[in-house]
């Protein structure tokens, strides 16, 4: 059996033949193309963008220490972006968002049912999207058929996330001030347990000279006095003093870092720096009527121009076997 022949001049004459319908064909799909842009529903994307301040710009070892010259770059680094990244992915992050933004009035579906909000986190994560640029600005931006909506889930994005990363650096300090306020209490108490003994000591031996650590007399005159266990007490008073005077030091010492804490975790402190606030966006977001009528037509011709060559080889090849 002798194979057809269907070279590219059958090819030019097939598509001349069949040009009405290929036309036809074309024409539909682009009518189709613009009813369809023309019935669906408009979306709308807003955008903010934001830089990642250093965590260590504002710690107390940048703060309060002048003895030691280094820079320290008030941005993050790709370090600090990954992990605002990971919270603004993470679960918990992402639950408060959809409830600050009212989620179950927006989509009508009940947030403290679990199918409800399983439901409300899988529209977040479809319309939700966060990208970094080579610059180190990071951007979010959300999808959604209102745009005031979407501006508003963009910007208590962002929100969320500041107070999530800043609340993260502030707990932790706070929880090294509190545990230096305990300590603070603990030596106060022993402070004053070694300051009763002193008293009670000097007091009943008429030792009122002030005795160092190391062991000499910081009065104007010599220690006078005398008894049974004088030089006893003299040896006590200065081995209590000398515990004393560190506890003191140490006190001192507390309480500077314990300030140093408190004003390193200050609340108005910014981790994030916005630079771009979303704003409901003018027009809607997607493909325009231009884009969509010239893929419709292009799939409509290239399929009616298919399906032209294909019935004709058919034809051809018919008519070989007759």
């Amino acid at each position: 059996m002798s194979t057809p022949s269907f070279d590219l001049l059958d090819v030019i004459r097939t598509i001349q033949k069949q040009i009405r319908l290929i036309i036809i064909v074309t024409v539909a799909a682009m009518a189709v193309g613009a009813v369809f842009f023309a019935v669906k529903k408009n979306k709308y994307k807003a955008t903010a963008k934001f830089l990642v301040g250093n965590p260590l710009y504002t710690d107390r070892s940048t703060l309060f220490r002048s003895w030691e010259t280094r820079y320290v770059d008030y941005f993050g680094g790709d370090d600090d972006i990954d992990r605002v990244t990971s919270l603004l992915n993470s679960d918990t992050v992402r639950n408060l968002i959809i409830r600050k933004c009212q989620f179950q009035d927006v989509y009508k579906a009940d947030i403290n049912t679990d199918n409800g909000h399983a439901y409300l986190m899988g529209i977040f994560n479809k319309n939700f999207n966060i990208k970094r640029s080579e610059y180190k600005d990071m951007e979010v931006s959300y999808i959604a058929y209102d745009s005031v909506t979407a501006a508003n889930v963009v910007n208590t994005s962002v929100k969320v996330l500041e107070e999530t990363y800043r609340s993260y650096f502030v707990s932790a300090k706070t929880a090294i001030s509190t545990s230096i306020k305990d300590k603070l209490v603990q030596m106060d108490s022993a402070i004053n347990v070694l300051t009763d003994s002193l008293a009670t000591v000097r007091e009943k031996y008429g030792i009122y000279s002030l005795l160092s650590p190391n062991r000499q007399l910081i009065t104007n005159g010599e220690s006078r006095g005398g008894g049974k266990g004088y030089g006893r007490a003299i040896e006590e008073i200065q081995n209590v003093e000398s515990i004393k005077d560190q506890l003191v030091t140490d006190r001192s010492h507390y309480i500077s870092m314990l300030n140093e804490f408190a004003t390193s975790s200050n609340s108005a402190m910014e981790y994030i720096k916005v630079i771009t606030r979303a704003t409901p966006p003018n027009g809607p977001t997607g493909p325009s009527i231009w884009v969509v009528l010239g893929v419709a037509g292009a799939l409509g011709l290239f399929f009616s121009v298919l399906f032209a060559l294909i019935m004709a080889y058919y034809r051809v090849l018919d008519a070989v076997q007759r």
